[in-house]
């Protein structure tokens, strides 16, 4: 009867816990006005509260944005232009971080804006990447996680500071360079012209490298090969042209960018 009692204390306490937090940070992204205006509805449309979480300890916020944004209570337009603040917190491979957190912006149609302030952790590589751009409306959280996630980062945590600050954390440990080209061993491909880098993605244990340049096109090889976090290992600059150029990889390249100098 002792573990009965237990277990139904347990359960009911959980449950509390869970929409304590739930609620709290859908007042945080709403705001507590429109929180309180509509929390009848609010009550009604996250009722299955444990359906927004993905751990006991971490919130979905897709669905949850998505609930939010699909119902009219997420509000992200200013009415008149206002200066945005985003902040980005990674916690591994800085510069990989970096690189994706840009082409991820660029995939939202973010082209301009104003690093305010950057830091990383050497040791950790834990990133830090403070940005501001003028807009009258926020920058979309739930488009954002989409892009995100196609690139194999999770959001751990999101916090919205005012209508134009929000805080992202990210976990980008296993992320991913989408526009990187996978190779195979042996295996050989096509690139045009480039207007702008390729970037490759090879096997660790891929030991060769050759470029073939098409007829009477002039090459001048300008390779650079990087390790998973994007360090990079060697260049290659050459100030003649090259037909054909071959080459060792270095030990631990995991990317490999060709251009033309």
């Amino acid at each position: 009867m002792l573990k009965k009692i237990i277990l139904i204390i347990s359960i009911f306490l959980f449950t509390k816990l869970s929409g304590d937090m739930l609620f709290d940070k859908i007042e945080n992204f709403i705001g507590k006005k429109q929180f309180n205006l509509h929390h009848n509805l609010i009550n009604m449309l996250f009722k299955d509260k444990l359906a927004f979480y993905i751990t006991n300890e971490q919130l979905d916020y897709m669905s949850i944005l998505k609930t939010l944004k699909n119902n009219g209570l997420l509000k992200l337009e200013f009415g008149m232009p206002k200066n945005v603040n985003i902040e980005f917190r990674t916690n591994a491979d800085a510069v990989k971080s970096l690189k994706i957190l840009n082409e991820t912006l660029k995939s939202m149609g973010y082209y301009y804006y104003f690093t305010k302030s950057i830091d990383f952790n050497s040791s950790t590589q834990a990133l830090v990447w403070s940005i501001n751009f003028k807009s009258e409306y926020a920058l979309d959280p739930l488009l954002l996680i989409k892009e995100l996630k196609l690139k194999s980062c999770k959001i751990v945590d999101i916090q919205r500071q005012n209508n134009s600050f929000w805080i992202y954390q990210i976990d980008t440990t296993n992320a991913n360079i989408t526009e990187a080209i996978k190779l195979e061993n042996d295996e050989k491909v096509n690139l045009q012209k480039p207007l702008k880098p390729y970037l490759l993605q090879i096997n660790s244990n891929s030991t060769k490298l050759q470029v073939i340049s098409r007829h009477l096109n002039h090459w001048f090889p300008y390779i650079v090969f990087y390790d998973k976090h994007l360090s990079i290992l060697k260049i290659i600059k050459k100030k003649r042209f090259y037909r054909s150029y071959k080459t060792s990889i270095p030990k631990n390249t995991k990317y490999i960018k060709i251009d033309d100098l």
